[in-house]
């Protein structure tokens, strides 16, 4: 077992982990304003990095406990697979109920590589699945750290998915206009 490409995802993650609490930060009004995705993905962000870390840092005590390499990708493969079918069926109905309300953010950019990439996670998900059973994916910490990779990846859209959000909310700075016709008051003069 390649512990240390464990340690770099999980160290990877707690970084991601702890700018969800910059989100919150910079966030100016309360989390009772926020839109519905806004509040999904703020919990995806964070579950998300958090449990990168757990999964990354997991095979390490059954490994110390003596179970064989076989049996512990065998568990932690279901685990992880089992997290990303329904992480993205909870995703799913969110963005449907938030399509047939009329509220649904869309982020240019940000917003499609989430729904691609989720998409992608179904099917790493089914893959690990495969993998428990040793049918057409070989179980082993190859399929498993892809699949960490890719809950790596969605926790990173998340967060862009707020920087995206941030930047759509923010006026345009004033600039100074050459036009003649248009009058700037001169500063107070108290």
């Amino acid at each position: 077992m390649n512990e240390d490409i464990l340690h770099t995802i999980a160290g990877i993650a707690m970084t991601l982990a702890g700018l969800s609490g910059l989100v919150i930060f910079f966030r100016q009004q309360g989390l009772r304003n926020w839109s519905s995705a806004e509040r999904r993905y703020l919990w995806f962000l964070i579950g998300d990095s958090f449990l990168v870390v757990l999964f990354a840092l997991l095979p390490a005590p059954m490994l110390l406990a003596g179970w064989s390499e076989p049996t512990i990708w065998t568990v932690c493969s279901a685990l992880l697979g089992v997290w990303f079918i329904v992480a993205n069926v909870v995703a799913l109905r969110g963005e449907l109920r938030d399509k047939k309300h009329g509220q649904l953010d869309v982020i240019p950019f940000v917003t499609p590589m989430l729904y691609g990439l989720s998409a992608l996670a179904v099917l790493i998900g089914v893959a690990l699945w495969l993998s428990v059973f040793d049918v057409i994916v070989p179980r082993g910490q190859a399929i498993y750290v892809t699949g960490l990779l890719m809950l790596l990846a969605l926790a990173a859209l998340e967060f862009m998915f707020f920087v995206g959000r941030a930047s759509l909310r923010d006026p345009p700075a004033q600039q100074p206009s050459d036009d003649p016709t248009i009058a700037i008051d001169p500063p107070n003069k108290a």
